[in-house]
């Protein structure tokens, strides 16, 4: 359990003692150039996430994957229905002997950099981390490893997105559906946020995500909604969804009271307005669809707007650096009780305790 708080606190310091970034004056942009104490981090969260030995909830299921992906003859073999992408990284970690954890490096390390490059291009990236270690790294990245990789992606892509790079965002997100189909989910946000060319940009989107999903998706789906909407199958109920979800509605709530007030651009302030929509939308349809685990998975890729919300919310309401401190401080506060009450009393956090990584089982 210390090891999860010394992340936490080394952040919460950061984010305690540094200043709000200014933007760029013409693009009205942060930098995303990573400097050495990122690097730092990077190494640091990777070696937390991809080496953690028994830790996530999922561990037994991804070592289940690794198996059977061991047995196949070559890459012929693998399932373009089944996440090829994260079957190709098995593949490849089984060949070259490095196990589970190969599989887990790389996309530990794929997060970190989507994680740290969505951190850089707000205005205070610290605070930002600290708002993600509770749950988007600690329960996520360690629990889901397919659907972190795929959002540490796309986390990368709507940076690019944020900056105009479209097709670099809907690259980013094709590959990243590769690793877990439900980050497709995230192309309908680029139409909705679209303010140009909109008809066309729905058009040429269709078919390209169409053909997509007959390729990659249309031979799961049955199955992916049998598991999540069977009201007999225990698992469609997801333990602490309503939680996770508001977790994400107070800051969407926040976006659309104050939506005038974020010093975003064009292109993002319409993105971010979308994503709120979405998370409200998802609360609404917990309490009348039964299937809160799909609802749950989804919500995931709404986390980042935890980011820029908090990141942005000190200097929104503050006017002097003593205010300023006070609303991180409050920030770091709740996001501290998070991380508490998820560690000493969420049903699974007993497969996050305690800590092991392989360094320290050699």
């Amino acid at each position: 359990m210390i090891v999860y708080w010394f992340y936490y606190v080394f952040a919460a310091f950061f984010a305690l003692i540094g200043n709000q970034r200014k933007a760029n004056n013409i693009t009205n942009q942060q930098s995303i150039n990573i400097d050495g104490l990122w690097w730092i981090f990077i190494l640091a969260l990777t070696i937390l996430i991809g080496l953690r030995h028994e830790v996530g909830g999922d561990w037994d299921n991804y070592i289940r994957i690794f198996t059977e992906i061991s047995l196949i003859e070559g890459l012929s073999d693998i399932s373009l229905s089944g996440d090829p992408g994260y079957q190709v990284l098995n593949y490849f970690s089984h060949l070259f002997g490095f196990g589970i954890y190969g599989v887990n490096v790389i996309c530990a390390l794929i997060f970190s950099i989507g994680l740290t490059m969505f951190c850089r291009n707000l205005p205070r990236p610290s605070l930002a981390l600290a708002v993600a270690i509770p749950y988007l790294i600690i329960v996520v990245s360690m629990g889901y490893s397919r659907q972190a990789v795929a959002l540490g992606l796309a986390m990368i892509g709507l940076v690019y997105l944020g900056r105009n790079k479209k097709l670099l965002f809907i690259f980013l997100i094709f590959f990243a559906t590769t690793l877990h189909k439900s980050a497709i989910l995230l192309l309908p946000i680029y139409v909705l946020s679209s303010t140009k060319n909109k008809f066309w940009s729905i058009v040429w989107l269709g078919i390209v995500a169409i053909s997509f999903f007959i390729v990659f998706v249309a031979d799961t789906v049955a199955i992916i909604y049998s598991n999540y909407t069977n009201l007999e199958d225990i698992a469609s109920q997801s333990d602490g969804a309503f939680i996770r979800l508001a977790m994400n509605l107070v800051p969407a709530c926040i976006y659309l009271l104050f939506y005038r007030r974020f010093n975003l651009s064009r292109i993002e302030k319409p993105l971010w307005w979308w994503f709120s929509i979405i998370t409200i939308g998802l609360m609404i349809l917990y309490f009348v669809l039964p299937a809160s685990s799909a609802l749950d998975r989804i919500a995931l890729y709404m986390i980042p707007l935890q980011l820029v919300v908090f990141s942005y919310l000190p200097d929104i309401f503050g006017r002097s650096n003593a205010i300023h401190r006070w609303i991180i401080l409050a920030i770091l506060t709740y996001y501290s009780l998070v991380l508490f009450v998820w560690l000493n009393f969420a049903t699974h956090s007993h497969f996050w305790l305690p800590y092991q990584n392989l360094i320290f089982l050699w």
